[in-house]
């Protein structure tokens, strides 16, 4: 079966916010800790502190990056779990008000469709 283009188009959406999520993760790295971890302050207590939320800062978006990475080439082999994977990250992309909450019922509404299930289901 040809995977529908609302598919295709959700695929390259997934594509382009994991490499926004890889490339933020840089820009923390980049312009936060090795900043904070240069500086060097009398204060290690509130170095540590600084440090250890922005590795959990760069851990979820490099995290979310490869996800949406790997959801996206899930959609394009019409795999099932990614259509699932696909509904939960647009779930909770609602909460990206207001640009991500569009997007986010525009996938649901799609993926839910007829058109959309039949293309995960195989012949």
């Amino acid at each position: 079966m040809k995977r529908p283009d609302g598919v295709t188009v959700i695929a390259i959406y997934h594509f382009f916010t994991g490499a926004m999520g890889l490339i933020g993760g840089c820009a923390i790295l980049v312009f936060a800790v090795l900043p904070a971890f240069l500086s060097l302050t009398d204060e290690p207590v509130g170095l540590f502190w600084a440090m250890l939320a922005l590795g959990i800062a760069v851990l979820a978006t490099f995290g979310s990056g490869i996800v949406s990475i790997i959801v996206g080439w899930g959609l394009l082999g019409l795999n099932n779990w990614a259509r699932w994977a696909a509904l939960v990250l647009a779930v909770l992309g609602l909460l990206a008000f207001p640009i991500g909450t569009i997007i986010g019922a525009l996938i649901i509404w799609y993926l839910l469709q007829d058109e959309a299930k039949a293309a995960f289901e195989g012949p």
